[in-house]
Protein backbone atom coordinates (compact mmCIF):
# COMPACT_ATOMS: atom_id res chain seq x y z
CA UNK A 1 0.00 0.00 0.00
CA UNK A 2 2.97 2.52 0.92
CA UNK A 3 4.66 1.84 -2.12
CA UNK A 4 2.13 2.82 -4.07
CA UNK A 5 0.85 5.30 -2.61
CA UNK A 6 4.49 6.41 -3.32
CA UNK A 7 4.08 6.05 -6.61
CA UNK A 8 0.32 7.56 -7.29
CA UNK A 9 1.53 10.75 -5.23
CA UNK A 10 5.06 10.76 -7.07
CA UNK A 11 3.51 11.11 -10.02
CA UNK A 12 2.19 15.15 -9.71
CA UNK A 13 6.15 15.99 -9.43
CA UNK A 14 7.51 13.59 -11.57
CA UNK A 15 7.73 14.56 -15.27
CA UNK A 16 5.37 18.03 -15.37
CA UNK A 17 5.82 18.51 -18.24
CA UNK A 18 3.63 15.36 -19.03
CA UNK A 19 -0.09 16.40 -17.82
CA UNK A 20 -0.83 13.26 -15.68
CA UNK A 21 2.52 11.04 -17.05
CA UNK A 22 2.42 7.81 -14.75
CA UNK A 23 5.62 6.61 -13.33
CA UNK A 24 4.81 3.30 -14.63
CA UNK A 25 6.34 4.77 -18.12
CA UNK A 26 9.37 5.73 -16.56
CA UNK A 27 12.77 3.54 -16.38
CA UNK A 28 12.92 1.65 -12.54
CA UNK A 29 15.85 3.75 -11.57
CA UNK A 30 14.02 7.16 -12.11
CA UNK A 31 10.81 5.89 -10.15
CA UNK A 32 13.44 5.00 -7.16
CA UNK A 33 14.83 8.09 -7.19
CA UNK A 34 11.64 10.48 -7.93
CA UNK A 35 9.54 8.37 -5.21
CA UNK A 36 12.61 9.33 -2.67
CA UNK A 37 12.29 12.83 -3.68
CA UNK A 38 8.76 12.79 -3.21
CA UNK A 39 9.16 11.22 0.64
CA UNK A 40 11.87 13.66 1.04
CA UNK A 41 9.66 17.05 0.17
CA UNK A 42 7.11 15.53 2.21
CA UNK A 43 8.77 15.09 5.67
CA UNK A 44 10.37 18.68 4.73
CA UNK A 45 6.93 19.85 4.58
CA UNK A 46 5.79 18.07 7.97
CA UNK A 47 9.11 18.98 9.26
CA UNK A 48 9.22 22.89 8.52
CA UNK A 49 5.11 24.03 8.32
CA UNK A 50 2.89 23.95 11.19
CA UNK A 51 0.75 20.56 11.63
CA UNK A 52 -2.55 21.69 10.94
CA UNK A 53 -5.12 19.53 12.90
CA UNK A 54 -2.51 16.09 12.79
CA UNK A 55 -5.06 14.38 15.26
CA UNK A 56 -8.11 15.06 13.30
CA UNK A 57 -8.97 12.20 11.31
CA UNK A 58 -10.55 12.69 7.59
CA UNK A 59 -12.73 9.65 6.40
CA UNK A 60 -12.73 9.51 3.06
CA UNK A 61 -13.96 6.30 2.27
CA UNK A 62 -14.03 5.97 -1.62
CA UNK A 63 -16.44 3.12 -2.38
CA UNK A 64 -18.91 5.11 -0.06
CA UNK A 65 -17.86 8.44 -2.18
CA UNK A 66 -18.39 6.54 -5.47
CA UNK A 67 -22.15 5.98 -4.52
CA UNK A 68 -23.45 9.11 -3.53
CA UNK A 69 -25.16 10.96 -6.34
CA UNK A 70 -23.81 12.53 -9.83
CA UNK A 71 -22.05 15.86 -8.92
CA UNK A 72 -21.81 15.94 -4.76
CA UNK A 73 -18.49 16.77 -3.36
CA UNK A 74 -18.09 13.12 -2.01
CA UNK A 75 -18.62 11.93 -5.98
CA UNK A 76 -16.33 14.71 -7.13
CA UNK A 77 -13.52 13.77 -4.95
CA UNK A 78 -13.99 10.09 -5.49
CA UNK A 79 -13.84 10.58 -9.60
CA UNK A 80 -10.82 12.87 -9.33
CA UNK A 81 -8.96 10.00 -7.09
CA UNK A 82 -10.17 7.61 -9.46
CA UNK A 83 -9.58 9.57 -12.71
CA UNK A 84 -5.44 10.25 -11.69
CA UNK A 85 -5.63 6.80 -10.33
CA UNK A 86 -4.70 8.38 -6.38
CA UNK A 87 -5.21 6.68 -3.57
CA UNK A 88 -6.65 9.04 -0.36
CA UNK A 89 -3.49 10.03 1.65
CA UNK A 90 -3.74 8.88 4.90
CA UNK A 91 -0.28 10.21 6.96
CA UNK A 92 0.77 14.14 7.70
CA UNK A 93 -1.50 16.96 8.95
CA UNK A 94 -5.22 17.83 7.83
CA UNK A 95 -3.68 20.04 5.10
CA UNK A 96 -1.85 17.05 3.19
CA UNK A 97 -4.78 14.91 4.05
CA UNK A 98 -7.00 17.41 2.18
CA UNK A 99 -5.04 18.64 -0.60
CA UNK A 100 -7.34 16.27 -3.23
CA UNK A 101 -10.11 17.80 -2.22
CA UNK A 102 -8.94 21.44 -2.40
CA UNK A 103 -8.53 19.98 -5.93
CA UNK A 104 -11.89 19.47 -6.63
CA UNK A 105 -12.52 22.31 -4.83
CA UNK A 106 -10.78 25.17 -6.76
CA UNK A 107 -11.48 22.87 -9.94
CA UNK A 108 -7.70 22.64 -10.58
CA UNK A 109 -5.70 19.29 -11.91
CA UNK A 110 -3.15 17.65 -10.17
CA UNK A 111 -0.69 18.50 -13.28
CA UNK A 112 2.39 20.29 -12.62
CA UNK A 113 1.04 23.74 -13.24
CA UNK A 114 -1.90 23.49 -11.39
CA UNK A 115 -0.50 22.00 -8.32
CA UNK A 116 1.82 25.04 -7.91
CA UNK A 117 -1.30 27.66 -7.98
CA UNK A 118 -2.98 25.22 -5.55
CA UNK A 119 0.07 25.86 -3.07
CA UNK A 120 -0.28 29.51 -4.00
CA UNK A 121 -3.94 29.26 -2.82
CA UNK A 122 -3.16 27.48 0.58
CA UNK A 123 -0.55 29.51 1.16
CA UNK A 124 -2.52 32.67 1.50
CA UNK A 125 -5.45 30.50 3.58
CA UNK A 126 -2.45 29.59 6.72
CA UNK A 127 0.94 29.96 7.14
CA UNK A 128 2.42 27.41 4.90
CA UNK A 129 6.26 27.73 4.20
CA UNK A 130 6.52 24.89 1.86
CA UNK A 131 3.80 26.40 -0.49
CA UNK A 132 5.75 29.34 -0.56
CA UNK A 133 8.86 27.71 -1.62
CA UNK A 134 7.30 25.60 -4.07
CA UNK A 135 5.95 28.54 -5.53
CA UNK A 136 8.96 30.54 -5.96
CA UNK A 137 10.54 27.17 -7.51
CA UNK A 138 7.70 26.84 -9.94
CA UNK A 139 7.99 30.98 -10.28
CA UNK A 140 11.93 30.30 -11.14
CA UNK A 141 11.56 27.09 -13.38
CA UNK A 142 8.77 29.15 -15.62
CA UNK A 143 6.19 26.10 -14.39
CA UNK A 144 3.70 28.42 -13.20
CA UNK A 145 3.02 32.18 -14.28
CA UNK A 146 3.12 34.98 -12.26
CA UNK A 147 -0.26 36.17 -13.01
CA UNK A 148 -1.71 32.55 -12.01
CA UNK A 149 -0.49 33.24 -9.04
CA UNK A 150 -1.57 36.33 -8.03
CA UNK A 151 -4.93 35.06 -9.08
CA UNK A 152 -4.81 32.18 -6.88
CA UNK A 153 -4.04 34.19 -3.82
CA UNK A 154 -6.78 36.57 -4.97
CA UNK A 155 -9.22 33.73 -5.25
CA UNK A 156 -7.75 32.61 -1.87
CA UNK A 157 -8.70 35.89 0.43
CA UNK A 158 -12.09 35.77 -1.17
CA UNK A 159 -12.97 31.96 0.53
CA UNK A 160 -13.67 31.26 3.89
CA UNK A 161 -10.51 29.70 6.30
CA UNK A 162 -10.93 26.26 4.89
CA UNK A 163 -9.33 24.97 7.64
CA UNK A 164 -12.59 25.50 9.57
CA UNK A 165 -14.50 23.81 7.45
CA UNK A 166 -16.32 20.19 8.30
CA UNK A 167 -15.65 18.33 4.95
CA UNK A 168 -17.38 15.79 6.18
CA UNK A 169 -20.52 17.17 6.24
CA UNK A 170 -20.44 18.30 3.12
CA UNK A 171 -20.05 15.19 0.94
CA UNK A 172 -23.32 14.86 -0.15
CA UNK A 173 -23.48 18.18 -1.19
CA UNK A 174 -23.40 19.93 -4.61
CA UNK A 175 -20.31 20.89 -5.25
CA UNK A 176 -21.56 24.25 -6.70
CA UNK A 177 -23.66 24.63 -2.94
CA UNK A 178 -20.11 24.14 -1.27
CA UNK A 179 -18.26 26.23 -3.04
CA UNK A 180 -20.64 29.09 -3.21
CA UNK A 181 -21.30 28.26 0.79
CA UNK A 182 -17.35 28.23 1.49
CA UNK A 183 -16.91 31.51 -1.29
CA UNK A 184 -14.59 29.70 -3.37
CA UNK A 185 -14.22 30.64 -7.12
CA UNK A 186 -13.27 27.52 -9.13
CA UNK A 187 -10.52 28.09 -11.42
Amino acid sequence: MQAQLSRVRSRKLLNPSHRGASLLYLPEEDRSVATQGLKFILQLAQTINPQIKPEQPLELDLNQLRHLPQGTLGREVARFLDEHGFEPLNSGDWIQRSHDVWHVLTGLSPSAEDELILQAFTRAQLFRPSCAVLVLLGLLTRRCSLGDILKAIHYSRLSDRLVEWNIEEDWTTPLGEVRNKLGVVPF
